[in-house]
C-alpha cells in the first residue's frame, strides 16, 4: 500500500514559513508533483489521480494555517478530506438485517470470492445471528466446490450444491432448499476466470435473473494492477454491481488499482479482506482507511476487533503479571494466543499511528517465530510453563521439549532469554508506573 508516502513527502516538502501563514499556489508544486508519483507508483488510476491533486490544490491554496500549527499538519488534513471524497464519503455496507438477504459474488479466479463467500457467512452468523446457505455453482473449478464445502463445514454454516448441473439451475434450487430450511441469507458463489468473456457475462446474468441477489459484490485482490479497472467496468457494465470486497488489504500491496474503483464505477467499497482466516472480515470505513494511508493508525478498528476477538480476563490477569514481575511461560503462551485473534501481525502494525514500515519478510520472521515458540511452549507441561526455573535446573527437561517439538536447541535457547528479557522490562515500566512516573515519556521525544 502507499502507506506513509503522502505523510513522508508532505513533511519534507512543507517545512519551510509561510508567507502570511497561507498556502500558496508556489508552495504546492513540489508536493503536489511527488504525490502524483506516488500515487500513480501505487497503480492509483490517472484520472483519479489528477481529479485528486487538483481537488487538493484547490482545497489547500489560499488557506490560512493557524498559529502553532504546522504547514504540513495543514496540508495532510486537506489531503485526508480529498482522499475520503475518492474512496466515499460514507461508510456503506450490507444490510444484514435484511429478513431474507441474498448475495451473490462475482470476480476473476483467484481473487478470493470463495473465501470471501465464507467469510461474509461467517459473518452474519456470528454478527446478526443469520442462518446462511452457502451455494457452489462454480462448476468449472471443481476444486472450488470442494473448498467451499470444506470452509462450510468449518464455520458450521449450511451448503449447497449438485456437482456439474447447469449453475443456473442450482442457484434457483438452492432458493426452494432455503425457504425450507429457514436460511435467511443465500451466498452464490458464482465462477470465476482468468479474465472476463462473453460466456462468463452470460451466464451470471442468467444467475442474476434466476435469483433477483439483494447484492452482487465483486471481490477483487488488493494487489491487483491498472487492468484491473477494465475487468470490473465489464462486471459493472453486464451486472450493475452493489458493491465491491477488497482481499489481501493487510498485505504490502499497493492497492492503489483496487481502491480507484469506488470512483471510477461510483461503487461503494463495501467490505475488506485482511487475512486468510474466515473470521478476517471488516466493514470498510473510508475515513479509517485514509488515516491508514496517512500513517495516522486505525486505532478505532483496533479497539473493536479487540473487544470482539480478546478474553479480557486472561487479557487483564496476564497484564497485571507482567507489570509485578511475576510474567510465566504460561502467560506467553496466553498472550500469543490472544494476538492471533486479532489478525496477522501486518494488519495490527497498520493500525498503529506512526508505526515504523515492516518489511514483509520481517513480518514473516515475527510470525514464524512465534509459530517456533507456540510448538516449543505445547512441548513443555503445565509445570514447566508456570516454573521456568524448572528447566534451568533439570537439562533432561529441556532435551525432551527439544525432542518432542522437534525443534532445535538454539531456537528454546533464544525464546528463553527474549522472555526473560521482556519479563524485566515490564517489571521495570510496573515500577515506574507505581511511582507515577511516565515510562514511555523516553519514547515520545
Amino acid at each position: 500500500m502507499f502507506k506513509s508516502m503522502i505523510a513522508s513527502i508532505v513533511s519534507k516538502n512543507m517545512k519551510k514559513k509561510l508567507e502570511n501563514s497561507t498556502i500558496k499556489e508556489e508552495d504546492l508544486v513540489e508536493v503536489l508533483k511527488q504525490i502524483r508519483i506516488s500515487l500513480l507508483d501505487a497503480d492509483v488510476n490517472l484520472s483519479v489521480t489528477k481529479n485528486l491533486i487538483k481537488n487538493i490544490r484547490e482545497a489547500a491554496v489560499g488557506t490560512m494555517v493557524d498559529p502553532g500549527q504546522k504547514p504540513e499538519d495543514a496540508l495532510l488534513l486537506i489531503i485526508k478530506e480529498e482522499l475520503i471524497k475518492v474512496l466515499g464519503s460514507e461508510t456503506k455496507t450490507i444490510d444484514f438485517e435484511k429478513k431474507k438477504l441474498k448475495i451473490m459474488m462475482v470476480g476473476l479466479q483467484g481473487s478470493g470470492k470463495t473465501t470471501t463467500a465464507a467469510k461474509i457467512a461467517s459473518f452474519a452468523k456470528g454478527k446478526f445471528d443469520k442462518k446462511p446457505l452457502l451455494v457452489a455453482c462454480d462448476i468449472y473449478r471443481p476444486a472450488a466446490i470442494d473448498q467451499l464445502r470444506t470452509l462450510s463445514e468449518e464455520i458450521k454454516v449450511d451448503f449447497y450444491d449438485k456437482k456439474q448441473q447447469d449453475p443456473v439451475k442450482t442457484s434457483k434450487e438452492a432458493l426452494d432448499i432455503a425457504d425450507k430450511n429457514k436460511n435467511d441469507l443465500v451466498v452464490i458463489d458464482t465462477a470465476g476466470r482468468l479474465h472476463t468473456n462473453k460466456e462468463l457475462m452470460e451466464e451470471l446474468q442468467k444467475i442474476k435473473k434466476a435469483t433477483n441477489p439483494d447484492e452482487i459484490l465483486l471481490v477483487v485482490d488488493a494487489m491487483a494492477g491498472q487492468d484491473i479497472t477494465n475487468v470490473a467496468q465489464e462486471f459493472h457494465n453486464n451486472l450493475n454491481l452493489t458493491g465491491i470486497v477488497i482481499t489481501k488489504l493487510d498485505s504490502d500491496a499497493r492497492a492503489g488499482a483496487a481502491l480507484s474503483l469506488r470512483s471510477i464505477l461510483d461503487v461503494p467499497i463495501k467490505l475488506t479482506g485482511v487475512g486468510e482466516k474466515v473470521g478476517s472480515l471488516d466493514v470498510f470505513h473510508p475515513e479509517r482507511i485514509v488515516d491508514k494511508i496517512l500513517g495516522f493508525g486505525d486505532m478505532i478498528t483496533l479497539a473493536e476487533q479487540a473487544a470482539e476477538n480478546l478474553d479480557e480476563k486472561v487479557v487483564k490477569r496476564s497484564f497485571q503479571k507482567m507489570l509485578s514481575g511475576k510474567m510465566d511461560l504460561e502467560d506467553l503462551m496466553n498472550q500469543m494466543e490472544q494476538l492471533s485473534k486479532m489478525g496477522s501481525i501486518g494488519s495490527i502494525m497498520n493500525m498503529l499511528p506512526n508505526s515504523p514500515k515492516i518489511t514483509e519478510d520481517k513480518i514473516n520472521d515475527i510470525e514464524q517465530k512465534m509459530k517456533v515458540w507456540k510448538v516449543l511452549l505445547s512441548s513443555m507441561t503445565l509445570k514447566e510453563r508456570r516454573n521456568p526455573s524448572l528447566l534451568k535446573k533439570n537439562p533432561n527437561r529441556r532435551i525432551r521439549i527439544i525432542k518432542g517439538s522437534g525443534r532445535k536447541a538454539d531456537e528454546l535457547n533464544k525464546m528463553l532469554s527474549e522472555w526473560e528479557k521482556a519479563k524485566e522490562r515490564m517489571e521495570t515500566i510496573g515500577k515506574q508506573i507505581k511511582k507515577g512516573q511516565n515510562p514511555f515519556s523516553s519514547w515520545m521525544k
